[in-house]
């Protein structure tokens, strides 16, 4: 015969707890996560084709098998391969010959770096035609206004509320077009050669710490050996090279040390080609070294004739 058992009063309360999270907190949780996740800009770095290089395997080789041709490159005569390595080659630490080294660093810095410019080109070409839309006295779709509101809080620029946003529609949005913009493959590549040793220091090999950025924050981060004591920071360590590219731009579009860089760079057109030592000679935020730090960002460009990669584009895919 079924015996019938009666709910004592833990169970109740179990019941009923559980109940409260499937029902009310639950869907709370998952609608406030997604009300977050929709102010997350969509990223398409975290989309490119990752290459795992294998250790024991030479990777010039296989840039050889790619027709990477970093002279070629140089003198114009050729595009950069789209290729994206998801770590600095292990040879950095190996090859004696310095000239050998350097252009295996430059060829795994190059793709990545004019693969994050090319991205935010896009990004500002949309955000012009937009504002020309506005300018002109006409609407911009739903679309459109949920993007820019994406770009505004990716490019830390502050807005109140809808209101706000109206009233000073004109500043917020040209602060935003210059915050949106490129950095010279020139300068992204010296001071990656700077801070990163030529790709050989611990941090960039270990952790594609390749610009030398600080975090406090509970991601990825490697402590330095010769820390001050009391000192909490670590090197911000990243995935992949081309997401330590993009967090290296960030910065530069974004913290308030580098507004004299963006207000530089804002003298030029987009057809133009910058002087990349007016950006540098903006740099003195960038280390504790200041002046000298300009320098021998100076001197890496020069002596390495950085400047050749100024025009360098990617090759279609």
């Amino acid at each position: 015969m079924y015996k019938h058992h009666q709910r004592t009063p833990i169970r109740n309360t179990i019941i009923t707890l559980f109940a409260i999270g499937f029902f009310i907190v639950g869907p709370l949780w998952l609608a406030n996560w997604q009300i977050k996740q929709s102010f997350v800009p969509y990223s398409p770095i975290k989309h490119v084709d990752i290459i795992h290089l294998q250790e024991g395997k030479s990777t010039i080789k296989l840039l050889a098998a790619y027709g990477f041709d970093l002279r070629k490159i140089r003198q114009k005569k050729s595009g950069v391969p789209a290729l994206y390595f998801a770590n600095l080659p292990r040879e950095l630490t190996k090859l004696k010959d310095t000239r050998e080294k350097k252009r295996l660093f430059l060829s795994a810095l190059l793709p990545p770096i004019l693969k994050v410019n090319n991205i935010i080109t896009q990004d500002r070409q949309r955000l012009k035609k937009i504002i020309l839309k506005l300018t002109l006295g006409e609407n911009a779709t739903e679309a459109e206004y949920y993007w820019v509101t994406q770009k505004l809080v990716y490019y830390k620029i502050k807005v109140n509320d809808v209101q706000d946003f109206m009233d000073r529609m004109d500043v917020i949005l040209d602060e935003l077009l210059s915050r949106m913009n490129v950095i010279p493959p020139q300068l992204a590549l010296a001071q990656a050669a700077q801070e990163s040793g030529w790709g050989t220091s611990r941090f960039s090999q270990k952790g594609n710490a390749l610009y030398g950025e600080w975090t406090w924050g509970n991601g990825c981060g490697m402590v330095p050996r010769q820390r001050e004591p009391g000192k909490k920071h670590r090197m911000k360590c990243f995935p992949t090279i081309i997401e330590a590219v993009s967090s290296y731009i960030h910065n530069l579009n974004t913290h308030r040390a580098y507004q004299e860089l963006r207000q530089v760079r804002r003298r030029f057109r987009d057809d133009q080609s910058m002087d990349v030592n007016a950006l540098v000679e903006t740099m003195t935020q960038y280390s504790q070294e200041r002046d000298h730090y300009v320098t021998k960002i100076k001197n890496i460009i020069r002596v390495n004739r950085l400047n050749d990669f100024r025009r360098a584009y990617l090759q279609p895919v």
